[in-house]
C-alpha cells in the first residue's frame, strides 16, 4: 500500500490546472451578404465560432485520485482529498488527477456584427437567441464581453486514464461515475468575477473589468464584463493592439484563457469589438 508521501511524490504537478482544447477552428461567414439574408446556420457560427467566439473544451480536475494496477486495469485510488485512499491486493501506482470535460464560449458582445447577428437570430430562432445568452445591457464606454457555460463538466475527460474500465476492491469492474463538479463560475459574485478576471494587452498590459453582470438562467445564463474603452487618458485598444487574451481565474486556480486576433475582427471594412 502507498502512503500518503509515496502518493504526493507521483502525483503528476497538475493542481488547479484547467487544460484549454480549442473546440473547432473558426468558420468563414458571409461577410458580404446583408444581414437580413443571413440563416440561422450563419447567425449561430458568428455566435460561436468566429474571430469574435471562441468556444473552448476545459479539462477540469474532478477531486479524485486515480491509479494504475500491474495488470494495466485502471482504478480510482482516492474519491476526494479528504477521504482515505481505497485499499487494494496488490500496488496501486502511476497515481494522477482524475479529470472532466466541460466547454465554455468567449463572446465579444460588443461588436456591432455581433449585436446586429443576435437581432438576426431573435427574428430567426428565439429560443437559440436566448441561448445565446444575450447581454441585457451594452455601454457605449465599455467592450463588453460575455462568457458561459456551453457544457457542463460531465465524463471522464480524453486523458491518459480516459475511457479504461474502473474496478472495484475485489478486481469487478464496476461503473464508477466522477464526482459532479462545478463550472469555474458557480459560487462567486460579481465583484469576485471581477476580481478574478482580466484583458492582456500584450506581454505586460493588463486591464481589469469595471463590472460584470450575470444574466439569464439554466441554459441561457452568461456573464458579461465591462471593460473601459478609455484608459490612462488614451484608447485601451490602438491600431498596434494584435490581439487581446480574455483570462479567468476559478477558486482552485483554474484558468479559462480566450485570445482574440484583432485584425481578423474586421466588418465592413472596419475593425469590430
Amino acid at each position: 500500500m502507498l502512503t500518503t508521501t509515496h502518493v504526493m511524490k507521483q502525483l503528476i504537478p497538475l493542481a488547479g490546472l484547467l487544460l484549454l482544447l480549442p473546440v473547432a477552428q473558426t468558420q468563414e461567414f458571409p461577410r458580404e451578404k446583408p444581414l437580413p439574408e443571413w440563416t440561422q446556420e450563419e447567425a449561430v457560427a458568428v455566435l460561436n465560432d468566429s474571430p469574435w467566439a471562441q468556444q473552448v473544451r476545459v479539462l477540469q480536475l474532478s477531486g479524485r485520485l486515480l491509479g494504475r494496477l500491474p495488470d494495466g486495469r485502471t482504478v480510482v485510488y482516492q474519491d476526494a482529498p479528504n477521504l482515505p485512499p481505497r485499499q487494494y491486493s496488490v500496488p496501486v501506482s502511476s497515481i494522477g488527477p482524475e479529470r472532466v470535460e466541460a466547454v465554455y464560449a468567449v463572446r465579444w458582445s460588443s461588436a456591432r456584427i455581433v449585436q446586429q447577428v443576435l437581432e438576426r437570430l431573435r427574428e430567426l430562432a428565439p429560443v437559440l437567441h436566448e441561448m445565446q445568452a444575450p447581454p441585457p445591457e451594452l455601454s457605449a464606454d465599455h467592450y463588453v464581453l460575455t462568457a458561459r457555460l456551453v457544457q457542463p463538466p460531465t465524463g471522464s475527460a480524453a486523458d491518459r486514464f480516459a475511457f479504461a474500465t474502473v474496478y472495484d476492491e475485489a478486481g469487478r469492474p464496476v461503473r464508477d461515475e466522477p464526482p459532479q463538479v462545478a463550472d469555474i463560475f458557480a459560487g462567486l459574485s460579481e465583484q469576485e468575477l471581477c476580481d478574478r478576471t482580466e484583458l492582456r494587452l500584450g506581454k505586460k498590459m493588463k486591464v481589469k473589468p469595471e463590472r460584470a453582470r450575470r444574466h439569464g438562467v439554466g441554459t441561457s445564463e452568461g456573464i458579461s464584463f465591462f471593460f473601459p474603452r478609455q484608459r490612462n487618458g488614451g484608447p485601451t485598444l490602438t491600431p498596434n493592439t494584435q490581439w487581446v487574451e480574455f483570462s479567468f481565474q476559478g477558486k482552485k486556480d483554474d484558468k479559462l484563457k480566450v485570445r482574440f486576433k484583432l485584425a481578423q475582427m474586421q466588418f465592413a471594412g472596419q475593425r469590430d469589438y
